[in-house]
């Protein structure tokens, strides 16, 4: 029996290449023996082996044939042209950010020969199916090649499911929520000192910023970006004008944040000390919009409103329509299913984490004052 692997590289990408010399040796079509003979021969776990085959797939040198449950060589070499089996887990409820995501991976697979499956998660599996989610989800996840995770507020049984099976995953838009795994995420700092120097420039000085949603890190960066602009303009306590709407994730948020402004504005008899607000939520500029308007407050006569635009187009349709800050959801499928291909082909200089630059997007919503 072979010693245990014992190599710095990865135990899964040595196995590979242990079983890659084997195959070399095979005639095409000769079935690989079992997973959990392979476990014995390695001496490794059944998520390391597994994550082994998939890479061996990946790489074109062995294939399922249709109908059949046992792996046999293919007989060709490696490369990155073979089809990969992508997982997509998203949470469990309808977004207008997450299905233009879902599209613009569907429509990038095509290009780069992936294959799609969504698969849906809440936090609350747990208490209503036991342990029987957490098996669902293990096969789902070991049965596909990758796995993209567009999050909320990931359960932490699922980062664990990820980490434990060794699929590679990319998750998007959180790097905090990545646990370990590769993340393609809008440069939401930029962003937030972009949104806020743009303002500047249109002549506002008193900028306030507006939280919705749960406080994620992709809004505090956001609001980083905002407060380090203040502050570059002179502002010595930009904190001051922060207006916290925000709210648990969901599909009452924008009304969540609405109401909160509503009660904010009411015990400051409808004033707001500002000429601009930087919505750091697309969210949160409806709840803006609907309750300054129901105020008094002209928009964009009497305060600018800018919004970040999240992966969705509603900012074209409000009255006025917003200036946004927006990244590229095209640019994001792309680089996260290309680097999942880099990894399952064992490319270990592909990268960790990339950052997508975002652009200004001018609206009726703002307007430059003087003085």
């Amino acid at each position: 029996m072979p010693s245990p692997i014992r190599n710095a590289s990865p135990k899964h990408l040595r196995v590979a290449e242990l079983l890659e010399r084997d195959i070399h040796q095979l005639a095409p079509g000769t079935p690989i023996i079992p997973v959990t003979a392979l476990m014995e021969r390695f001496q490794v776990s059944q998520g390391t082996v597994v994550h082994a085959l998939r890479t061996l797939r990946t790489r074109g040198l062995i294939t399922r044939p249709a109908g059949k449950k046992r792996l046999v060589t293919s007989g060709r070499g490696r490369h990155r042209d073979a089809v990969l089996n992508v997982l997509v887990l998203c949470p469990n409820w309808s977004s207008p950010d997450y299905n233009p995501t879902n599209q613009a991976l569907l429509d990038e697979a095509r290009r780069q020969r992936c294959a799609l499956e969504s698969v849906h998660y809440g936090s609350e599996w747990g208490q209503e199916w036991g342990v029987h989610w957490r098996e669902i989800l293990t096969r789902a996840v070991q049965a596909h090649d990758a796995v993209v995770v567009l999050p909320s507020s990931l359960p932490c049984e699922l980062a664990e499911i990820l980490h434990e099976s060794g699929t590679p995953a990319v998750m998007l838009w959180e790097p905090e929520l990545a646990a370990g795994m590769m993340c393609v995420a809008d440069d939401d700092h930029a962003a937030g000192l972009m949104a806020t120097r743009y303002l500047q420039r249109l002549g506002h000085t008193r900028i306030a910023a507006f939280l919705s949603e749960p406080q994620l890190q992709g809004m505090q960066n956001r609001l980083a970006g905002w407060e380090q602009a203040m502050r570059e303009a002179g502002e010595a306590d930009p904190r001051r004008l922060v207006i916290d709407g925000s709210v648990e994730p969901g599909s009452d948020s924008i009304i969540g944040s609405y109401e909160k402004l509503r009660r904010w504005l009411f015990q400051r008899d409808n004033r707001l000390d500002a000429t601009a607000v930087f919505c750091l939520h697309w969210t949160g500029a409806l709840a803006v919009l609907r309750a300054l308007d129901e105020v008094g407050v002209d928009v964009p006569g009497d305060v600018s409103v800018l919004t970040h635009a999240g992966q969705n187009r509603f900012t074209e349709f409000t009255k006025p329509a917003l200036t946004v800050v927006q990244g590229d959801v095209e640019q994001v499928a792309r680089q996260a299913l290309a680097m999942l291909k880099a990894a399952c082909v064992g490319d270990e200089s592909a990268e960790k984490t990339v950052l997508i630059p975002q652009a200004i997007v001018e609206r009726g919503s703002t307007r430059r004052i003087s003085g």
